[in-house]
């Protein structure tokens, strides 16, 4: 019989030694007085009560004890082998993305030029003559030239040597008048065939610049001046 076998049937056996203390403890115990309870007898309809015979406690002999050397056991290492555990799968839920609405844009394509191919005839080319710049030294003479006549008229003198010698005839001086009224670039454009006539034209035209109307601009005047004798 083995160490095991023995442990249990002391250990059993000693169960069985508390139990029967218990209950030769418990048919020694005096029995209180209760009010009987009421009882109803159903033995008519149920076997026969098996009468239970008194337990008698069984005393278990005290078995010596026994020493025994355990002998040590060294723990033996197996290689287990390492199961791998399963890799969680995760599920990663996208959230759904409302689908915007396109709306349709009409690009517009740039304009293509298109080489268009001369045409074998020619068509006439209108040339508009450009407008005629202001003439205004025309436009001052012909509003200012009487007065400049009147004006050197009125102050023309007969030389005494020419009227003593009896000598007329008609002078035509070009002279430039300027913006500021003075005169220069006096000339004898067409002589009276006496000297002494075309130097006194000359001189006259200095002497009455400053009595003639000024332009806007320098304007060239040719200005006849007639000696007659009376």
């Amino acid at each position: 019989m083995d160490i095991k076998t023995r442990s249990l049937i002391a250990s059993f056996s000693l169960h069985l030694l508390v139990v029967g203390l218990f209950f030769l403890w418990m048919s020694n115990q005096p029995s209180k007085s209760l009010p009987e309870p009421i009882k109803i007898h159903v033995a008519s309809f149920l076997a026969p009560a098996v009468v239970e015979k008194p337990i008698i406690p069984f005393v278990a002999k005290p078995t010596p004890a026994v020493t025994q050397t355990v002998p040590k056991v060294q723990p033996i290492v197996k290689n287990i082998p390492i199961q791998k555990r399963p890799v969680a799968q995760v599920s990663v839920v996208v959230p759904m993305i409302p689908s915007i609405p396109v709306t349709a844009v009409a690009v517009q394509a740039p304009p293509i030029s298109v080489p268009v191919a001369p045409s074998t005839k020619e068509t006439p080319k209108v040339v508009v003559p450009p407008a005629p710049a202001p003439n205004v030294e025309k436009e001052f003479l012909d509003a200012h030239l009487g007065e400049i006549r009147s004006l050197l008229l009125q102050s023309l003198k007969y030389p005494a040597s020419a009227r003593r010698l009896k000598m007329q005839g008609e002078v035509r001086v070009a002279f430039t008048l300027n913006a500021d009224g003075s005169v220069e670039n006096i000339k004898v454009t067409e002589s009276s065939g006496f000297d002494i006539l075309d130097e006194d034209a000359m001189k006259l035209i200095e002497k009455t610049a400053s009595r003639f109307p000024k332009p806007t601009k320098s304007v060239r005047i040719n200005a006849p001046l007639g000696y007659v004798l009376r």
